[in-house]
Order: structure tokens, then C-alpha cells, then sequence
């Protein structure tokens, strides 16, 4: 009797498991697509770097300077990408 729970207790754990990572999928895709465009432009201006220090200064001069409308639309284009994402199961989207 111990075994059977200790079998059905994993194969619980396995199905936590599943859900988790679809939902962390899910997350990860709705949440990676806004930043990944956002970073599109300061990747490109990311001046050449010859020291780990100078390479993070440039990057935090580029994120400060972000204009703030591409962000704002951004931020305003989450609900229509939670729908989007949403109704494709976490899979591609027009976004």
C-alpha cells in the first residue's frame, strides 16, 4: 500500500510539473517579446566595449535613453498579447 502512494504521489508531481512548465512557457513567451523589440534599437548602438565595466555602463546609458512613447505602446499592447498568446497556447502570435 505504501508504494502505490508513494507511485501516485509521482505521477502528481509529474503533472505539477507539465502544468508549470506550459505556464512558464506561456510567461516566458508573453513577457520576451515586448522587451526583445524594445531591445532591438539600443542593440544596434551599442557602441564596441573592451571591458565587462564599460560594456554595462553603455547598456545603462541605451536603457535610460529609451524613448518613452515605444514604451508606453508597448506597455499599452499587453492586453491585446495576453489575448493573443492566450489563444495560441503559448505558441506564435502576430506580436
Amino acid at each position: 500500500m505504501g508504494s502505490q502512494g508513494q507511485f501516485s504521489s509521482k505521477i502528481m508531481l509529474v503533472r505539477i510539473q507539465q502544468v508549470f512548465l506550459k505556464t512558464s512557457y506561456v510567461i516566458f513567451r508573453l513577457f520576451h517579446a515586448p522587451v526583445e523589440h524594445e531591445w532591438g534599437q539600443p542593440k544596434r548602438q551599442m557602441p564596441l566595449c573592451h571591458s565587462v565595466h564599460d560594456s554595462e555602463l553603455a547598456v545603462q546609458d541605451l536603457w535610460a535613453h529609451l524613448p518613452q512613447d515605444n514604451i508606453r505602446c508597448l506597455i499599452n499592447s499587453m492586453p491585446d498579447r495576453v489575448a493573443a498568446c492566450i489563444a495560441a497556447g503559448g505558441g506564435p502570435t502576430r506580436y
